[in-house]
């Protein structure tokens, strides 16, 4: 493990920037070349309805990557101290069975959370992703009340590993330097010390355990 590395605001705000510009990128370029096929007035009504299936999911998993990005990144909620976890279930179901691979299973005992705690929430979801990059199943559970909260996120799926550098990542303390590609880890570990909590991410047989406590 490294020494502890903290980035500049403007150092963090530019990459997670990025991140969320580079999650856009692939589904605006299927929407386009969708509109390119529209363009061409083709009667062909198979090669039509594919370019019209073609936009519909482009502009539905952009819809919910930035929705996403809105709570996990930004500043969604500042009105108020805390979020309905309905809405953050909400979320994080679009967001991650976007893809068709993956699919959520949501328990939670507790109605809202702090705004930060469900950054860090959410984060913890999309790093559970990777860890079943075939696909599989989220279980996200949630226990606790709003005060003293659990966090334990287990992934099954072929071949669910840890990524690597995944854990010095989410200790901020990371082997390389941090780009957009890993910065979600890192923004996780960040959140989770203006949280007071601690992550750890473990195989857990042949399953993934990502878990967070807070002190």
């Amino acid at each position: 493990m490294g020494d502890f590395t903290k980035l500049s605001d403007l150092d963090l705000a530019a990459l997670v920037a990025s991140k969320i510009c580079h999650d856009a990128i692939g589904p605006m370029t299927a929407v386009g070349f969708g509109l390119d096929v529209l363009d061409e007035e083709d009667d062909d009504k198979e090669q039509l309805e594919s370019a019209l299936s073609m936009i519909r999911n482009g502009v539905g998993t952009i819809t919910s990557k930035l929705q996403f990005s809105r709570l996990a990144f930004g500043a969604a909620g500042s009105s108020g101290f805390e979020i309905d976890l309905q809405d953050a279930q909400a979320v994080a179901r679009n967001y991650v069975e976007s893809d068709n691979k993956h699919k959520v299973e949501w328990n939670c005992t507790i109605a809202t959370l702090p705004k930060n705690h469900v950054k860090l929430l959410l984060n913890l979801v999309a790093i559970s992703v990777g860890t079943v990059p075939l696909g599989g199943t989220i279980t996200i559970n949630i226990d606790g009340d709003k005060d003293h909260p659990s966090f334990a996120i287990k992934t099954s799926g072929s071949k669910a590993r840890v990524p690597e550098g995944i854990v010095d990542l989410v200790n901020c303390c990371p082997a390389e330097e941090v780009d957009a590609r890993s910065i979600q880890p890192y923004f996780a570990g960040r959140v989770a010390i203006e949280t007071g909590a601690s992550i750890t991410i473990a195989m857990d047989g042949e399953d993934v355990l990502l878990s967070a406590r807070f002190s």
